[in-house]
């Protein structure tokens, strides 16, 4: 999710590393949706697809609105025994995003 903000893919890392003649850092390549197990990759899906909650007042993140959550478990079939890891997924996941956005709000605020 975060090589999705930075712009970097594998691809690019690589070549990267090819011009500065550098090796790879097995820690620093970019991670890609696929390099996960399916059921996290489903659970991304699934995250894409909740609206956003957002503070029209103040213009804050929120997080995501779950209402439909369990009914798109449903519509894509998710075993019963995958619901609660994949829910855990997608809360883990809005807690980074939320972070990540609130930081960037808060870089673009004035100092007080």
């Amino acid at each position: 999710m975060q090589n999705a903000e930075v712009g970097v893919s594998r691809e690019t890392y690589f070549e990267m590393c090819e011009m500065l003649g550098d090796e790879p850092n097995e820690e620093d390549i970019p991670l890609e949706i696929t390099d996960f197990p399916e059921l996290v990759q489903q659970s991304f899906y699934i995250y894409r697809l909740l609206p956003d909650i957002w503070d029209t007042m103040n213009g804050g993140y929120l997080g995501k609105d779950y209402t439909i959550v369990f009914s798109l478990f449903t519509m894509y079939e998710f075993e019963k025994y995958e619901i609660p890891v994949a829910f855990g997924f997608l809360q883990n996941i809005d807690q980074i995003r939320s972070k990540s956005i609130a930081e960037k709000i808060k870089a673009r605020s004035p100092a007080t």
